[in-house]
């Protein structure tokens, strides 16, 4: 019941995240938009690319045991990190590159 609870809760954020970042895009001017998420998702790769690093080095160590639950709840972690990651990267680049009216 777990699992399928924490698969539920990432995919939702991942709409609401997604759904900003359409909105994002569709009311920024086309460079401005593209800039912000580009960069945004720059951010989140490097997050997700150091979780997912992290758990890897944490399977391949002799003296931690991990089981396969354990494994998936981490890499959902590692996942979920990286959508609030992006979503956070994305309000913060768009309150930072608002231009003046």
């Amino acid at each position: 019941m777990g699992i399928e609870l924490a698969i539920a809760l990432l995919t939702y954020v991942l709409l609401v995240v997604m759904a900003y970042l359409v909105f994002v895009l569709s009311s920024e001017k086309e460079e401005r938009g593209s800039l912000i998420i580009n960069q945004a998702y720059n951010y989140a790769f490097s997050i997700l690319s150091f979780g997912i690093l992290i758990v890897i080095a944490l399977a391949k160590l002799p003296n931690v045991t991990l089981d396969n639950q354990t494994t998936n709840y981490l890499i959902l972690a590692s996942k979920f990190i990286s959508v609030i990651t992006l979503g956070g990267s994305v309000f913060i680049l768009t309150k930072k590159y608002k231009s003046p009216k």
